[in-house]
Parts: C-alpha cells; sequence; structure tokens
C-alpha cells in the first residue's frame, strides 16, 4: 500500500520510495463514464459550443451566439468534471490505498488556452493532493503537490483578485503552489466549498462562518 513521507516529497509504492515528483501514475481502471452515451453527447455538445464560441468572437456584435454556446458548453463541463472526479478518486485510491479514499475534490474549470495545464485537488482524511492531468480526455497522471492537511492552507481568492482573475482555489504547500480556477458564473462546474470543508476537517481547523 503506497502512502507519502511526512514532507510529501517522498512515495513510497511497497517497494521502494519514489520522488513525488517523479510518481507517473500508470493507467486507471475506467469509470462509469467511458464509452457512455452521456460522456459521447458532452463531447458533442462541447464540440458545437466550442465552435459557436469562437464565431461569436469573429462577429462581436452577436451576443446570442454566446447564449446558445453556453447551451451546450454548460452541460458539457458539468459531464466532465463528473468524470473527472471519478478518476481523482481512482488515482487517490492507487497512491493511498483504500483506506484514505477521496473525501472531496475540485478539477479546474477548462480555459480555451489548450496549452495551459488541467490541474485538479484532492482531499484525503489525512493528506491534500493536486494533480496534473493529461488533458481534459485524459487522466490524472503527475503530482504537483502532496502534503499533510495540517501542513497545506487552502482558500479561496476573494475581494478584488476574484473580481479581476477568476474564482479560484489558493493551495500552498511546503514545497509548492496551485490555483484550482473556475470560471465566473459557472457555480455548477465548480464547487469549492466541499474541498476547503473536508480540509478544514481533515486538517482539524476550525471552520468559519461565511
Amino acid at each position: 500500500m503506497g502512502q507519502f513521507s511526512d514532507d510529501g516529497q517522498w512515495w513510497w509504492d511497497g517497494a521502494n520510495w519514489i520522488a513525488t515528483a517523479q510518481v507517473v501514475l500508470p493507467q486507471l481502471p475506467p469509470t462509469a463514464f467511458e464509452g457512455s452515451a452521456q460522456l459521447a453527447e458532452a463531447r458533442r455538445r462541447a464540440k458545437r459550443g466550442g465552435r459557436l464560441w469562437d464565431w461569436a468572437d469573429a462577429l462581436t456584435s452577436l451576443n446570442a451566439f454566446r447564449a446558445v454556446a453556453l447551451g451546450d458548453l454548460l452541460p458539457a463541463m458539468s459531464v466532465y468534471r463528473s468524470w473527472k472526479l471519478a478518476q481523482l478518486a481512482l488515482a487517490t485510491t492507487y497512491l493511498l490505498g483504500p483506506d484514505e479514499p477521496m473525501l472531496a475534490g475540485e478539477i479546474a474549470s477548462v480555459t480555451r488556452d489548450e496549452s495551459a495545464p488541467v490541474l485538479a485537488v484532492v482531499v484525503t482524511s489525512a493528506h491534500v493532493l493536486v494533480f496534473r492531468l493529461d488533458s481534459l480526455e485524459g487522466q490524472p497522471r503527475w503530482i504537483v503537490l502532496a502534503g499533510r492537511a495540517s501542513d497545506v492552507n487552502l482558500k479561496l481568492r476573494t475581494g478584488i483578485e476574484k473580481v479581476l482573475l477568476r474564482p479560484a482555489l489558493l493551495v500552498t504547500g511546503k514545497y509548492g503552489n496551485a490555483v484550482i480556477g473556475g470560471l465566473p458564473g459557472m457555480f455548477h462546474t465548480f464547487k469549492p466549498q466541499p474541498v476547503l470543508d473536508a480540509w478544514q476537517q481533515a486538517a482539524g481547523r476550525v471552520a468559519l462562518n461565511p
């Protein structure tokens, strides 16, 4: 059964200690989403919505195109989010075993910059993990950050930063940090509160009233 060193810099694979930054997750078992009609429809709608959004950019006065595009993109993003969370649960079990499952997780909302890394955060009863995915169509493959929940800080971006940038979970550890960003107004595809609640409980911290 795998485990992390106290500082999160090493992972025990059952036989050897491997530097966390060098861990590459193998191909995970399929989830209930692979090959499903639900995921196929989400891919179709995401592709169509992306084309409509491109037309809206080219014809800036046609805001109706954006409204129609969102009608495709939002449901597609919701399905993708559920799929990625299922993969994150599998990745967490691979690293920490069935006795320390994922309690909550969130994936960064995908922007139109295809070169940007796709990040996701997971909280267990003892750890916070940040993964980097192959791509939106891929799976969790690398570990960006690992640490005990008590040694990691999570907070929501607030105030002027939230207005100027975008809503996000800010993850800060002893040996790194990450930004798990959402898109403004898309509350059903970016839900950071369960992650914060799970982390506060795992870290033994007192939840703050909003």
